[in-house]
């Protein structure tokens, strides 16, 4: 089967149904990869399989499970049932037979705990089995390729094998989770003596209609269906003759309730058909058939038993149909049918007859009724009294005495007429030269626990045999599993099985799980520590777990030490640092807009358990690194706002503003455009990513206060903070349009895209033009330099940064808007850029 999705495998019909059933089998962390059919041989018949490669996200293991299913197409999980898990750890083998062997498909499965298991595919599956054994390979790999002192977590498979411990507990907690509800089950025997099924189809509901109330599982068994001879010689015939037996049974069940044949098996003339609710069978689990063959030989199948296990919800059921030896005298060779067919009887899980919860025995079991010589009573046998005295010669129930048969099972009163030999078409004893004794060859025992039974009789008016049909009538409490009270009792068996697993591991305890760094404030440091402890009798190695961000921490996070070795009984203090600067703060403020914690570190214990330690605080918002939106969606200072606060204002997307243009940006450009020469030279370099000194942060309070005192700064740090509040926003001031600005050739032609930005983005530009070109005018500033660097910040993009001529192209699109007499058209653009192909994105420009 193709990796989730495209490929059917054989017999499994509509595969995004099929796939959904299978990953409800799984939880939400643990990923289908591949589904592959099979299927292993058990004694004379295959069993299908389909074996899952599942990875676990939260172990970050690989195994493959292994399911049986009930049928196909699949309709429920519940048809999907485990038989073996195979953790892909350094043990794991899987090995194929030489292609070009009689054995070409086959392979093995093998772990340390399981020797190998043969599996075979279909060769319509070679292409697919290349496939699945190159997913496995590759799984294998990748766990191979992992850090060696990693220890590999497979606790996410008891989930699924439930062995040992896991297994144990649950077993003993049975009774928390386990209830008992009532089924109705049906258990009829006839021996059809070799007669024709009936044209009419309500032939056989006087034998099969008989309970008030609808029955929900029926368990029909015939006996002499057929003689050995025609078996042999036609058996087209003989099944065309099952097909009808089958249909006739069906129609002729209760008729209030919709029913389905869920198994049927026949051993020459002995057959056994199980019907049930249609309702019903998304509740079983398994069925499974076998058989026994007795007779001439003790292997002919003339005589011998078939018998069906299924499981309905949590019980095991088991019904059985024989035939055993015929004539008054056999009685130890019905014994030894009887003890051939329990012995015999094996089912491809390994359940014997006496490894079932109900067990429903029936058919023709040919026992007689031997009265001493002269006590025969004559004419017919009508009444209860009669019936009583003749059962104190019934073999079988002298049989049973004597502990030879049947042992453990129970029989229901018989207030029915003897059952054997009839002239068939009346209800006449033998009246052949043979005269045989009546007898009570027809029974149906029962074994188990919870069975009540509520009818035991036999039917007069079905005539064509030399038997009477017999039928009786169960309520069965089937074991079954509340799924609410049974997943609550899971959870906490595996979290006791997993704490006691863990007190035998290597483990350290922290002082505490959540570090709190209180108010943190930009271009402020600030640290934590807390201590961890070796709270187990063996030394210990820990370290920082590195995540899928390629570190142990986020880079606004420091942690030392990294890792370290604690020996018995000693502590070990952790300190973690936080600084939000010029460095950090796009990717703090980015974790701010998704979630409410600054990092969650893994402190990993060498051979033992994980530790999860939440980094979390309240963030002080500034203006440095919010976006020119945000800023103006402000109707206060930025220190009166909480961190939830600012969260929802980045995350606002609308186009509703307090203002045209953030305050922060106003105050800046208003107190530099009147320091007018005290700035010369004040935009000459620009370093994005230098660290800022203590000193900044003055500037930053008179920024996020909106204060009207003096400015508290130099001229220079003004002109810094400009250039920050420009430069430290996720997405440049001109984005989304920075390449469609880089490529213009003209002012009028950027102008149409500057029109498309924000107002507040808009505004922001258009000022900062005015103010740099009246500087500029008034010599306080440099023409180039002011290019340069406002160009950079403006349109910085990681993508056109890799072209040729990008610094260029940002300095000579800053000169369209900030040179007084610049003019509308960019000329001789390439010239010193070394321009050619792989320029990137541009127009055609003027020679």
């Amino acid at each position: 089967m193709e990796s989730v999705g495209d490929h059917v495998p054989n017999g499994l019909t509509g595969v995004k149904s099929s796939l959904e059933i299978v990953r409800e089998r799984f939880k939400e962390d643990e990923i289908i990869l591949y589904l592959f059919e099979a299927y292993q041989i058990k004694g004379p018949e295959d069993a299908n399989r389909l074996l899952a490669l599942v990875s676990s996200e939260s172990g970050g293991t690989f195994a493959i499970i292994s399911f049986s299913f009930v049928r196909t197409p699949l309709t429920s999980v519940n048809e999907l049932i485990i038989n073996k898990v195979f953790a892909i750890d350094e043990s794991f083998q899987l090995r194929q037979d030489c292609k070009g062997s009689i054995t070409a498909y086959q392979f093995d499965l093998s772990t340390a705990e399981d020797g190998p298991i043969k599996y075979y595919f279909y060769p319509s599956e070679s292409a697919s089995y290349d496939e699945f054994v190159a997913k496995v390979i590759s799984c294998k790999s990748s766990m191979a390729q992992s850090d060696p002192e990693t220890v590999l977590n497979f606790r996410w498979l008891n989930d699924y094998r439930q062995i040992g411990e896991v297994k144990q507990e649950l077993k003993k907690r049975e009774s928390e989770y386990i209830v008992y509800k009532d089924i109705i089950i049906y258990c009829a025997t006839w021996n059809v003596n070799n007669k024709p099924c009936c044209d009419n189809a309500d032939a056989l509901r006087s034998w099969l209609g008989c309970s008030e109330r609808a029955p929900d599982i029926y368990a029909i068994g015939l006996q002499e269906l057929d003689t050995p001879a025609k078996a042999m010689l036609n058996s087209t015939q003989v099944q065309a003759s099952v097909a009808q037996w089958n249909e006739r049974m069906v129609q002729s069940v209760h008729p209030d309730v919709e029913y389905e044949i869920l198994q049927y098996h026949r051993l020459v003339g002995i057959m056994l058909t199980v019907i049930v609710r249609k309702q019903l069978r998304q509740h079983i689990l398994h069925c499974r058939f076998k058989s026994v063959a007795r007779g001439v030989l003790n292997t002919l199948g003339n005589k011998g038993g078939v018998a069906i296990s299924l499981q309905l919800n949590e019980g095991y059921i088991c019904f059985v149909n024989s035939h055993l030896a015929a004539h008054m005298g056999y009685v130890e060779e019905r014994n030894q049918d009887y003890n051939a067919i329990v012995d015999g009887l094996r089912f491809d899980d390994g359940r014997t007859i006496s490894d079932h919860d109900h067990i429903f025995w029936l058919g023709d079991l040919n026992y007689r009724i031997q009265e001493p010589p002269g006590q025969q009573r004559p004419g017919p046998l009508t009444d209860a009294q009669t019936y009583e005295l003749l059962l104190q010669y019934d073999q079988l129930r002298q049989e049973m005495r004597k502990g030879k048969c049947f042992e453990g099972y129970t029989e229901g009163e018989i207030k029915f007429r003897p059952t054997y030999k009839y002239d068939p078409g009346t209800d006449n004893y033998d009246s052949s030269e043979k005269q045989r004794a009546p007898a009570y060859c027809d029974r149906v025992l029962w074994k188990g626990t919870r069975i009540e039974q509520l009818a035991y009789n036999s039917i007069m008016d079905i005539r064509q045999s030399d038997h009477k049909p017999v039928y009786a009538v169960f309520r069965v409490k089937i074991k079954t599993r509340d799924e609410i009270r049974y997943k609550r009792v899971q959870e906490e068996v595996l979290k006791a099985v997993d704490k006691r697993e863990n007190d035998n591991q290597p483990q350290i305890s922290v002082e505490k799980t959540v570090i709190d760094f209180g108010r943190v404030r930009f271009n402020e440091p600030c640290m934590r520590d807390f201590n961890v402890y070796n709270s187990c009798p063996l030394p210990v190695d820990f370290s920082f777990k590195e995540k899928d961000i390629h570190d142990i921490c986020e880079k606004w996070l420091q942690v030392d030490p990294r890792k370290d070795s604690l020996m018995i009984d000693s502590a070990r203090s952790i300190r973690i640092k936080m600084l939000a600067d010029v460095h950090t703060i796009r990717g703090l403020l980015k974790k701010i807009r998704s979630s409410d914690n600054f990092d969650i570190l893994i402190l990993h214990v060498e051979n033992g358990r994980d530790i999860f330690i939440t980094v979390t605080g309240d963030y002080q918002p500034s203006c440095f690194g919010l976006s020119m939106e945000t800023m103006c969606r402000t109707d206060r200072p930025l220190s009166e706002y909480s961190q939830e606060q600012i969260k929802h204002l980045m995350n606002d997307n609308s186009q509703e503003y307090c203002v045209t243009m953030p305050r922060e940006f106003f105050l800046l450009i208003d107190y530099l455009h009147k320091q007018g020469s005290k700035l010369e030279g004040g935009f000459h370099t620009f370093e994005s990513r230098k660290s800022l000194n203590t000193h900044f942060n003055v500037v930053r309070d008179w920024l996020d206060t909106w204060c009207d005192e003096e400015f508290p700064g130099t001229p220079q740090s003004a002109a810094q903070a400009l250039l920050l509040l420009l430069d430290l926003p996720d997405q440049p001031l001109l984005e989304p349009f920075v390449e469609d600005l880089l490529a213009s050739t003209s002012k009028s032609k950027a102008m149409d895209y500057i029109a498309l930005l924000s107002p507040p983005k808009r505004n922001v530009f258009m000022h900062l033009c005015m103010f740099l070109r009246e500087g500029i005018e008034c010599q306080y500033y440099d023409l180039d330099q002011v290019a340069v660097t406002f160009g950079r910040i403006l349109l910085r993009s990681s993508e056109c940064k890799a072209w040729p001529d990008y610094k260029i192209r940002c300095s000579q699109f800053m000169r369209l808007f900030i040179e007084s007499d610049g003019a509308d058209v960019l000329v001789n653009r390439n010239e010193g850029a070394g321009a050619g192909a792989g320029a990137g994105p541009r127009a055609d420009l003027p020679a």
